[in-house]
C-alpha cells in the first residue's frame, strides 16, 4: 500500500524523483499546497453563505430593487468574511442543499485546524529522516485529495442552492471579463515604485 501512494504521488509530481531532492523542502511545499487547497474551501463557504442569505431574503421578497440587492449582498459579504472557518461550516451546514456533505465539512475543519495549528509541532519528528519525509507527503496528498473532492461537491451543490433561489449563475464571459479586471488592478499595482501587497494596505 505504502508504494502504491508513493507511486501515486511522484506520477503527479516528477521532480520528486529528481537527483538533487531536499525532501524537508518538499514536505513545506506540499503543506502549503494542501493549506492552499483548505484556502479554495473556505472561499466557497464564503460564497455559499452570501448567496444564501441573499436567496433567501429575495425568496422572503424584501429585494425589491437593484439597491437592495447590492446592500443585502455586501452586508451578506462583510459578515461571511468576517466569519471563522467553523461558523462558515455551521452556517453551510444549515443550508438543505449541503446537509448531506454535514461529515466531509466537519472533517475538512478538523484537518485545516490541525494544518494550521498542530502540524509543525507534533509531525516535527518525521523531518529527521526520508522515510519520515515521505510518510508525511503521502499522507498530505490525502488530505488534498480529501479537500480536492469536497470542493468539487459544494461547487455542485452551489449550482443547486443557486437554481432553487433563481439566483443567476455569471456566464464564461462574465467570469472572463472578471478576471481580466483583476489583471489590469494588480498590473497597475506592479508598475508602482513600491507596490504593497494586502496585509501592508490593511496596515496603512
Amino acid at each position: 500500500m505504502r508504494s502504491e501512494r508513493r507511486n501515486a504521488l511522484v506520477a503527479e509530481f516528477p521532480e520528486l524523483e529528481g537527483d538533487e531532492l531536499t525532501l524537508q523542502k518538499e514536505v513545506y511545499a506540499h503543506f502549503g499546497l494542501a493549506f492552499f487547497k483548505f484556502a479554495l474551501i473556505e472561499h466557497s463557504l464564503i460564497n455559499i453563505m452570501v448567496f444564501s442569505t441573499v436567496g433567501q431574503l429575495l425568496r422572503e421578497r424584501k429585494i425589491q430593487s437593484k439597491a437592495h440587492w447590492k446592500n443585502a449582498f455586501d452586508a451578506a459579504e462583510a459578515k461571511a468574511v468576517a466569519s471563522t472557518f467553523g461558523n462558515l461550516v455551521r452556517h453551510t451546514s444549515g443550508v438543505q442543499e449541503f446537509t448531506s456533505l454535514q461529515d466531509q465539512l466537519k472533517q475538512a475543519k478538523n484537518l485545516r485546524d490541525y494544518f494550521a495549528h498542530h502540524f509543525m509541532r507534533e509531525e516535527a519528528g518525521f523531518f529527521s529522516s526520508d522515510d519520515g519525509c515521505w510518510l508525511l507527503l503521502e499522507k498530505i496528498r490525502d488530505v488534498r485529495i480529501k479537500a480536492l473532492s469536497l470542493e468539487s461537491d459544494l461547487k455542485l451543490k452551489f449550482n443547486e442552492m443557486c437554481t432553487r433561489f433563481k439566483i443567476p449563475l455569471p456566464t464564461e464571459e462574465d467570469t472572463s471579463k472578471m478576471l481580466e479586471e483583476y489583471r489590469k488592478e494588480y498590473d497597475q499595482t506592479l508598475a508602482d515604485s513600491n507596490p504593497n501587497v494586502g496585509w501592508e494596505k490593511d496596515a496603512l
